[in-house]
């Protein structure tokens, strides 16, 4: 394999996970009303997009009797606590949230849309005076388009698209290939806070988490979603992110070339890979 030895500044990367939750008051006995609250990113689907939306579980305990919620700005939120208090917050949210209907120990989901920037839920259960808190935060995404071009899987057969590069507006790292695949189906990809030069030529390694892709393919008889991820990521690997016959990277003038493992329910179906000629790597040409 060739290695690429002139790497300049190295950064740590992390991801956000599918789920993520925010503990309400334990409760000593179900005589106090409890709520525990999840987030989960959304299946993509007609009218749901998961940069903006965001799926919550409230889970309460057999004593709730009453449940409310109340979205808005963590800026927000953290300045009225700070102004008034917790206890003067929970009745904020009981007197400008929304009602939920419980009865007793319940999850119940609430699909939350079209947020921007940097928000929290707040869920406060009751039982007459008794009552406790629980919270959980999402940041919306919103971008600015780049440039446009043409996404080339270049793998599986899979169909050319005329789409556009955006960068992220709450993250100037993150980038995303807007509708790659397919309608509401984009490649989101972040800098790994590398650059190197190739030919004279500026360009940044990449990495790209999981990202559903839209289309479905029967292997072994059974049909599966087919999804995408850089080959570091499927490998669990993440020196092949800097290893040039299985990196992703992008360029000054937005070139893109992406090594992505093409997954199924059984596995990877086509490892993307620059080594060797195989030519399955996908791109991402600017228009000029």
């Amino acid at each position: 394999m060739k290695k690429f030895k002139y790497f300049l500044l190295g950064l740590p990367l992390a991801f956000l996970g599918a789920c993520s939750e925010d503990m309400g008051t334990e409760p000593g006995t179900d005589s106090n009303p409890v709520v525990t609250m999840y987030s989960y990113t959304p299946e993509i689907s007609d009218g749901v997009n998961p940069d903006n939306d965001v799926l919550v579980r409230f889970a309460t305990n057999s004593a709730v009797t009453d449940l409310y919620y109340l979205v808005e700005s963590e800026e927000s939120a953290n300045a009225y606590i700070d102004a008034n208090g917790s206890d003067a917050y929970m009745q904020k949210v009981i007197d400008e949230g929304v009602k939920v209907d419980v009865k007793g120990s319940e999850n119940i989901d609430k699909l939350i849309t079209d947020q921007h920037g940097d928000i929290i839920v707040t869920g406060v259960a009751t039982n007459g005076g008794a009552r406790s808190m629980a919270t959980v935060t999402f940041t919306g995404l919103d971008w600015t388009k780049l440039c446009s071009g043409e996404f080339v899987p270049n793998n599986l057969g899979m169909p050319n698209s005329i789409c556009d590069l955006e960068q992220c507006v709450q993250d100037d790292n993150m980038f995303r290939v807007k509708d790659a695949f397919k309608p509401g189906y984009s490649l989101k990809f972040k800098l790994m806070g590398l650059k190197g030069s190739m030919a004279g030529k500026i360009f940044y390694p990449v990495r790209v988490p999981e990202a559903q892709t839209g289309y479905s393919l029967t292997v072994g008889g059974a049909v599966s979603p087919l999804w995408v991820i850089d080959v570091a990521g499927w490998q669990e690997n993440t020196s092949l992110a800097t290893d040039s016959g299985y990196w992703c990277i992008m360029y000054d003038n937005f070139f893109c070339e992406f090594n992505l493992a093409w997954m199924t329910n059984a596995g990877c179906v086509a490892p993307g890979s620059a080594e060797d000629g195989q030519g399955n790597t996908s791109f991402f040409n600017p228009a000029e």
